[in-house]
């Protein structure tokens, strides 16, 4: 009879929002003992942590006030580690990636029709962020990943992961930095984008490596 092989997986949510922020992490420990009358066997773990530069516990990203500068910059470095025992590959993508209108004030109005409030799905904001994924672990000095936020990131995330990343292995204890960096210039935006805003899921999933 065929088994199918199954794998033990570690899963961080974390919420991004440029505008609002929420900030969800979940965390799995997986263990299991059984004892017969001379032996004792242990599951393996796979667990992983998320933590900002320093160890300091990884934050809300929050960016308010968009355009008062004419330009729009900035990042984070997330510190994932495998704690547990056994090794794991990772992979990461974006998830529940929301434009949302917010309602219009009157210059806006003047060249956007598409005005409800939170109006999802009709914001223009996420179209003029540019953002790149950086692993670094010295073999990987290009951006992994090259997108804007439109709705159509969810898939490119995905996508230019697994075509540009390769196989990421995190062996147990150890751990990989990853940095998202985000940025629009003020040529690329004009009153279309008042008040909008664009909230997402950064997800990293660490899965037990079969030997």
């Amino acid at each position: 009879m065929h088994k199918e092989k199954k794998v033990i997986q570690s899963i961080f949510i974390i919420a991004f929002t440029l505008a609002i922020v929420g900030f969800t992490l979940t965390q799995s420990l997986f263990r299991d003992s059984e004892t017969s009358d001379t032996s004792t066997f242990v599951v393996g773990t796979l667990d992983m942590e998320v933590l900002g530069p320093g160890g300091k516990a990884a934050e809300t990203i929050e960016v308010l006030n968009v355009g008062s500068s004419g330009v729009v910059s900035g990042g984070k470095t997330w510190v994932i580690k495998n704690v547990g025992t056994l090794p794991g590959e990772l992979t990461m993508g974006i998830e529940s990636l929301s434009n949302n209108e917010n309602g219009c004030n009157e210059p806006e109005s003047l060249v956007d029709s598409s005005c409800e409030n939170p109006g999802t799905g009709q914001g223009e904001f996420g179209a003029v962020v540019a953002t790149q994924v950086f692993i670094q672990d010295g073999n990987h000095p290009d951006p992994i990943i090259s997108s804007d936020l439109s709705s159509a990131a969810v898939d490119q995330y995905a996508l230019q992961w697994h075509a540009n990343a390769g196989t990421i292995n995190i062996p147990a204890g150890g751990s990989l930095e990853v940095s998202l960096q985000w940025s629009t210039e003020a040529q690329n935006f004009e009153n279309e984008i008042q008040s909008d805003s664009v909230i997402f899921d950064v997800i990293f999933d660490l899965q037990q490596v079969l030997i």
